[in-house]
């Protein structure tokens, strides 16, 4: 009976103390401190929610590590520093305690504190990073941190580490390459810093991952990985861009392919079948790679490689895949003027008199304007090549003396455009 009437005191403390502290205004409170710059109120106020109100929100972690940040900036010296990124570290241990699901990646966010507040702790900031990109790689965005990691990875194999062998480094560019590859076309925001992350990445390997090297090491590891379609990936992405000439590049394109027809897949066979000079089967791997893409930007592309490559003899259907291209992604200023140059290659065989040849021209003219217009960094050179094509274009007078003045004439041909002139 005593224990009973004991755990009902415990109790009523304990909601007694969970109603005298607001964490609602605890939180409104810090923030507005925060605001006003007044760190160290801010700071004594945070934590007491932190202390209070642990599994409020997780705002209030993500809060609390801009409030420590802001006083490591402002650190008076360097064992103060270390001390407050040692907080910070703490706070991330919290934050994935009460809220798992949100951060996976806590420990490379840990390692990463370390690395952009210059904290001397190699072996521990490696150990956070190998851990981090083993439990949840897919949540990694930032470039730099994979950056990051290869490096010190790479590092400790030049220093000797036995852990880490020729295969596993290969294994690792595999994996942070394909990431940055992805992270590139999934945010185009950052493009370029997924671009510069990835020169960098390619450059620690430079002398390991040859084109010799790594056919070697996926012709070795196929078998083991035939049914894994995203190691196939990794491994088709690694050898795209200098190595797909290789044999063992057309098995894994085929590999791939016959798991599952996507838009990925379906274009490296589309390169698989250029590469060995099957140009009829490349131009279908590719159209239906753009058929099966459901980014439009990405259809866009493969379009316009299409109809500037493969298909670039065929001026109808250039013109045709162009035009794709321009309705899925109306800023492809280049699509416009790659059209001008069609055009303007087609004057003497599409014009049957003078005056036609010139419109024809006069229509490249108009063309070439749009790109500049469509992507203002092609400003100059679609200028350029206006210029270039009004010098056999129609003149005012041209047309003023074939009274076309406010009039539209079609031409046939491939072209099959109409062209309206303005009044006098």
């Amino acid at each position: 009976m005593k224990a009973i009437i004991f755990m009902i005191g415990i109790l009523f403390v304990t909601n007694t103390n969970a109603q005298k502290f607001d964490c609602s205004s605890k939180i409104t409170e810090y923030q507005t401190l925060f605001k006003a710059k007044k760190i160290s109120e801010s700071f004594d106020a945070w934590n007491e929610v932190r202390k209070n109100c642990p599994k409020e929100n997780e705002g209030v972690y993500t809060d609390g590590i801009k409030i420590l940040q802001y006083k490591v900036d402002n650190a008076a010296s360097a064992e103060e520093k270390e001390k407050l990124v040692r907080e910070i570290l703490k706070v991330y241990d919290q934050y994935n305690k009460n809220f798992p699901l949100s951060t996976a990646d806590f420990e490379v966010n840990k390692a990463m504190a370390l690395v952009n507040n210059k904290i001397d702790s190699k072996e521990e900031i490696f150990n956070l990073l190998d851990s981090g990109f083993s439990k949840a790689a897919k949540n990694v965005t930032d470039a730099n941190t994979i950056y990051t990691y290869f490096s010190m990875y790479c590092e400790r194999f030049t220093a000797g580490d036995k852990k880490i062998t020729s295969n596993s480094v290969l294994e690792k560019f595999t994996l942070l390459s394909t990431m940055l590859n992805e992270l590139e076309t999934s945010n185009s925001a950052k493009a370029n810093e997924y671009k510069t992350a990835l020169r960098g990445v390619n450059a620690l390997v430079k002398d390991l991952a040859t084109c010799e090297n790594l056919s070697d090491f996926y012709t070795k590891n196929f078998d083991s990985n035939k049914d894994n379609t995203d190691w196939l990936t990794s491994a088709l992405l690694s050898l795209s861009e200098k190595c797909s000439t290789k044999p063992v590049f057309n098995t894994l394109a085929e590999r791939l392919y016959a798991i599952k027809a996507t838009a990925q897949s379906a274009n490296f066979m589309g390169l698989a079948s250029l590469k060995q000079r099957k140009f009829p089967d490349a131009i279908k791997f590719y159209t239906e790679s753009a058929e099966l893409q459901n980014n439009p930007t990405e259809k866009a592309k493969i379009y316009y490689t299409l109809a500037t490559g493969l298909l670039a003899g065929d001026s109808a259907k250039s013109k045709e895949l162009l035009n794709k291209a321009l309705v899925l992604d109306p800023k492809m200023g280049k699509a416009y003027l790659f059209l001008a140059q069609l055009y303007a290659n087609s004057a003497k065989d599409c014009g049957k008199t003078d005056f036609e040849k010139k419109a024809i021209y006069y229509l490249a003219v108009e063309t070439a304007n749009k790109a500049g217009i469509a992507e203002p960094r092609l400003k100059l050179t679609s200028l350029k090549t206006a210029d270039d094509f009004s010098k056999l274009s129609l003149t005012k007078d041209d047309i003023a003396r074939a009274k076309m003045e406010g009039k539209s004439m079609t031409i046939g041909c491939w072209i099959n455009e109409t062209i309206t002139f303005p009044e006098k």
